[in-house]
């Protein structure tokens, strides 16, 4: 553990003994002295540090404790409560207990003076109501977002309005237009960047742009938000994914490569007395507590690791069982594919399965992505199409292998969705992006 770490922690024991999560005295036997509002602050910062390094059970403790000692009679213009009230939702959310976070929001909304964080609970709010397909009220609340933001205001938050915006876009696309009868994506093009793909094999989309890989060159090309490219070379590459902290990651056979950091890690299997690297890694996800979720073809299996990089477990996918991609879901649930049995496994937050479904033709169900409604999108290499799904794995849509406006998919590798509900195809056979909107 590094001194930066134990110092945290020891700010952590000395601040939740006063908030009274640690029973006991005080150190020299006398009073415990109530905390100022400097202390909180400070505390703040170390959770948000501690959230960042992956200690999420030990942040989420520190937020609480922060949030319960400032209590709004004896602190009324403490902001740094509602701030880790959000921040406290939004890691019980990540961990898939919804509706201890949406209190922490409702809290915050009906409790807290009007701020910034009031703007970005709304926001966690209206994200569990979209989960629960409560449309109408999660429209409201997001219209609230982009209302209040757009002028000059305490509740003002340019990244909360962003995020509403596509999320009402999403519900546009996705609810909207199907309940008008009409489709909801109407059209596909290459997508339109100054960079020429040899072989794209992989792709994802994250809140910073998009991430596409390509073994012709042996790279893996960054496009920011205004598609400027960036190249990076990685041997072997093969599906890439963001993590929860906004890092681009790259499956590259021995290795997961994060390309825009430069730096690259490997993975080790206990396999009897022995450790045995990793050599094979197709996909992968990253999770709340930055640990990480692995298909290794090799293996035949999706394996935890913690944020060290320490195996954990593997995931009970079956007997002879062969996953080949895997996607994190809203409520913390894993979405995996499984080649042998041609479906999809769905496992809770807990990597409990808990359900599956599959559909009725699939030939070679290749690649899945799971917006941010819960939707679920498989692409099926060998039928060349795109079938989707709502978060219980009911059917809703397909396309392909023929797209709006008339381009035939060739041989699609991956795909993603952005935060609009557009569909991003890494199509190996057409050399480009197609992009369905």
């Amino acid at each position: 553990m590094s001194h930066s770490s134990t110092a945290i922690r020891s700010l952590i024991v000395c601040f939740l003994a006063v908030a009274g999560l640690i029973v006991g005295p005080a150190a020299d036997g006398g009073a415990v002295v109530e905390p100022s509002s400097q202390d909180g602050e400070e505390h703040y910062n170390a959770a948000e540090a501690m959230l960042a390094s992956g200690d999420t059970e030990e942040a989420l403790q520190l937020f609480t404790a922060i949030a319960d000692n400032f209590p709004r009679a004896r602190y009324p213009l403490f902001s740094w409560r509602a701030a880790a009230k959000v921040r406290a939702g939004q890691i019980e959310i990540d961990l898939g207990r919804v509706d201890a976070g949406v209190a922490r929001f409702v809290e915050v909304i009906d409790g807290e003076i009007p701020s910034v964080w009031t703007t970005r609970a709304r926001l966690g709010l209206a994200t569990t109501l979209l989960w629960n397909r409560e449309w109408q009220a999660a429209a409201r609340l997001l219209q609230t977002i982009v209302d209040v933001s757009a002028r000059a205001g305490p509740e003002s938050d340019i990244i909360a309005y962003r995020d509403a915006e596509d999320r009402l876009t999403l519900l546009h696309r996705l609810w909207l237009r199907a309940e008008a009868g009409e489709r909801p994506w109407q059209q596909a093009g290459r997508y339109s960047v100054d960079f020429a793909f040899d072989r794209p094999i992989g792709i994802a989309a994250g809140i910073n742009g998009v991430l596409v890989t390509d073994e012709g060159n042996d790279l893996a090309i960054f496009f920011d938000s205004f598609d400027t490219a960036a190249s990076f070379r990685v041997a072997d590459p093969q599906r890439p994914w963001w993590g929860t902290s906004a890092n681009g990651f790259v499956a590259a056979g021995s290795m997961v490569s994060a390309p825009l950091r430069t730096k690259s890690f490997q993975f080790v299997y206990p396999e009897g007395s022995r450790e045995r690297p990793l050599d094979d890694i197709r996909a992968g996800v990253g999770m709340p507590d930055g640990g990480w979720y692995l298909v290794d073809s090799e293996y035949r299996g999706v394996m935890r690791f913690g944020r060290n990089g320490t195996f954990d477990h593997i995931l009970d996918t079956g007997v002879n069982s062969e996953p080949v991609d895997l996607d994190r879901g809203p409520r913390g649930r894993l979405f995996v594919i499984e080649k042998r049995s041609r479906g999809v496994l769905i496992f809770d937050a807990g990597g409990v399965l808990s359900a599956g479904f599959a559909y009725h033709d699939w030939r070679e169900p290749y690649a899945l992505a799971v917006d941010s409604l819960g939707y679920i999108y498989v692409l099926d290499r060998g039928l060349k199409r795109i079938d989707v799904f709502d978060q219980d794995g009911g059917f809703l849509w397909t396309l392909g292998p023929v797209l709006p406006g008339g381009i035939e998919l060739g041989d699609p590798r991956d795909l993603t969705v952005d935060s609009t509900g557009r569909i991003l195809i890494a199509d190996r056979g057409l050399r480009t992006v197609v992009v369905v909107e």
